[in-house]
C-alpha cells in the first residue's frame, strides 16, 4: 500500500511516518518501479502500536528497542507486560524527583517569605 493509504488507515501523517522511516522505528518500504514507497499490511498494527506507546510516554529509542527485541513478529504479552511495568516504574521516580524539587522550591519560599 501507498504511504497516503497507510497514513488514512493509521492516522499517522505521511510526514510522521517519514519520520518512524528515519529514525529506524518503521522499516524503510520497499519501493516500487514507479518509485512509490509499498508498505506491507504489518506497517498497519505496527504504526498504531508505535503511536499507542508514544501516546503512552515511550521514546522513539524504547520504542525501536521494544520493537527490536520482538523482530520479525510483534511484542509478545509477557515483553509488552514488562515494558509496560518499566515505564510505570519510570514515571514513579520522575514524580518522586519532582516532588522532591517541589518541596525545595517551597521550602525556598518559605525562606524568604513569599
Amino acid at each position: 500500500m501507498r504511504i497516503g493509504e497507510l497514513s488514512r488507515r493509521t492516522g499517522i501523517s505521511a510526514s510522521r511516518i517519514r519520520f518512524y522511516e528515519r529514525h529506524q522505528v518503521v522499516p524503510v518500504a520497499d519501493r516500487g518501479q514507479n518509485g512509490y514507497r509499498d508498505y506491507p499490511e504489518t506497517a498497519v498494527k505496527r504504526l498504531k502500536l508505535i503511536n499507542d506507546a508514544q501516546q503512552l510516554g515511550f521514546s522513539l529509542k524504547e520504542v525501536r528497542a521494544f520493537l527490536d527485541d520482538a523482530a520479525p513478529s510483534f511484542p509478545s504479552r509477557a515483553a509488552t507486560i514488562e515494558a509496560l511495568r518499566r515505564k510505570i516504574a519510570d514515571i514513579d521516580q520522575h514524580l518522586k524527583e519532582v516532588r522532591a524539587r517541589r518541596g525545595r522550591i517551597t521550602n525556598l519560599l518559605k525562606e524568604i517569605g513569599g
